[in-house]
């Protein structure tokens, strides 16, 4: 789990979150990132802004956080889109380098961040992936449902599904723009009597398309 996002101390204009502007930059590096250990923890927090009274974590329970203390918001706010985003990348490059690096020399996983934060550049910040595992067909062969994810600056994290008789049809499963994790909460796909449904890890109906 990477999380980017401001700390408590950080100030902010209100309204302006660090973790939502940030949240498709973290997926689309997670989805590029090999399965390596940076520094043993499973849970790495990179915070912008003054640390403030909030303790820090190095590998504690798998956690691990850090802060970037002297970030300049006023900048930041005053840039583009696509600006803002190259910054907070960057940020993430250097933060992950900060951690691998604070027992001594890792060039092989300094390699790797640096790798996975290029390929993320060469996204411009816009991944769509096709969700195989929920992506189903009808025992009648009508209905065929595909599934996507959609990573970028507009929709933060968002899913559609489309059915193969109505491609043009982009039907979004909750109302974008999101920012959180959904690879869980979109577990399981089946078919029901007259719909397309999808359920939770707890086997709990979240989406329903019916036909």
């Amino acid at each position: 789990m990477l999380t980017l996002q401001e700390s408590d101390e950080a100030a902010l204009t209100m309204g302006v979150r660090i973790r939502h502007l940030s949240h498709h930059i973290t997926q689309i590096f997670m989805e590029f990132l090999p399965k390596i250990d940076i520094n043993g923890s499973s849970k790495i927090v990179v915070s912008l802004g003054p640390r403030g009274d909030e303790d820090l974590f190095d590998n504690v329970l798998g956690s691990t956080n850090i802060f970037v203390e002297r970030f300049d918001f006023k900048n930041f706010l005053s840039l583009s889109r696509l600006s803002q985003d190259i910054e907070l990348l960057e940020e993430l490059r250097r933060a992950l380098i900060v951690i691998a690096t604070k027992k001594g020399s890792n060039d092989a996983i300094v390699e790797l961040i640096n790798q996975t934060a290029e390929k993320v550049l060469s996204t411009n910040f816009q991944l769509e992936s096709s969700i195989k595992k929920l992506s189903k067909t009808s025992k009648n062969k009508k209905h065929k449902i595909n599934v996507f994810r959609v990573l970028n600056a507009e929709v933060g994290e968002s899913w559609y599904c489309q059915d193969q008789l109505f491609p043009e049809n982009k039907i979004w499963m909750h109302e974008p723009p999101g920012f959180i994790d959904r690879s869980d909460f979109f577990k399981t796909a089946e078919f029901g009597e007259n719909s397309y449904l999808i359920k939770n890890r707890l086997g709990k109906i979240v989406f329903e398309l019916p036909f």
